[in-house]
């Protein structure tokens, strides 16, 4: 192995769930292929092209119940940024409901937040 690729999230709805990784979080459709009754629909952050989310949508009663809690209540991913302070106020100011303001800590700086399912991820500055 050599890279990581897509982290998978159960969706609901593609469009609405686009919306939410574009407008809010500044992530970019890479691919929107329709296969069959599905979608497969990647995001990506435009400073890192090869990495991004592969959005899913739950097609079963098990699939749905697990939409937004993929992870136990646990994280689901990380981003790094270099100042997330300024981040966490952008992101607010779009509408990101975060669940933890941004902490200092004596290695890094982090903030947790939610995506529109409930999803939990942190946004890390590290310290040099």
């Amino acid at each position: 192995m050599h890279s990581l690729g897509r982290l998978v999230l159960l969706v609901n709805d593609y469009d609405t769930a686009i919306a939410f990784y574009r407008d809010k979080l500044e992530m970019e459709v890479y691919a929107d292929l329709p296969v069959g009754q599905q979608r497969y629909v990647h995001l990506r952050l435009p400073e890192q092209p090869s990495m991004g989310v592969w959005l899913l949508q739950a097609l079963t009663q098990a699939q749905r119940d697990r939409v937004g809690d993929q992870t136990g209540g646990q994280p689901v991913g990380v981003f790094y940024t270099d100042d997330v302070v300024r981040d966490h106020a952008r992101f607010a100011a779009r509408g990101v409901r975060f669940t933890k303001e941004p902490v200092h800590e004596a290695s890094a700086v982090y903030a947790h937040f939610i995506d529109l399912y409930g999803n939990e991820f942190v946004l890390v500055q590290m310290k040099q």
